[in-house]
């Protein structure tokens, strides 16, 4: 065998020990880093959340994604979820949204659907709740 075949092989061989070795020892975390190799498990009583946002323009409702407010899905999230006023806060950002935009392209309303997924082992159902945005402000 040549060096190069002899070199191949031992990266094999030295790949599978690893493997065996973390299935064995039952590493949860990788070596020398000790950043978590697995996602921690969430309780059966935290749901997973869903938020999509829809606005009406001259008549037909379609989704609003995050980019056209100039947020990520988690930013976007983060901001309707954590808000006190979730009607208010969607308001707010289709307001910004609207200014950015000439008259046909306004939106004329806009309704958040916040989807909560149950869990098979989950002792809670799913839902679905709309709430209507303030796109006045100070009225809901």
């Amino acid at each position: 065998m040549s060096a190069r075949e002899w070199l191949l092989s031992l990266l094999f061989v030295a790949f599978f020990v690893l493997k065996v070795a973390e299935g064995w020892g039952e590493l949860e975390e990788f070596p020398l880093t000790h950043v978590p190799m697995f996602r921690a498990a969430h309780p059966e009583w935290d749901l997973p959340r869903r938020l999509t946002l829809y606005g009406l323009r001259r008549g037909a409702w379609f989704e609003m994604r995050p980019f056209q407010f100039g947020l990520n899905p988690d930013q976007l999230k983060r901001r309707l979820l954590h808000s006190l006023d979730m009607a208010a806060a969607c308001g707010e950002l289709v307001r910004s949204f609207n200014a950015s935009r000439p008259p046909e392209r306004r939106v004329d309303a806009a309704v958040v659907v916040l989807t909560t997924v149950a869990r098979p082992q989950a002792p809670e159902h799913g839902s679905v709740v709309r709430t209507k945005c303030a796109l006045a402000k100070g009225r809901r």
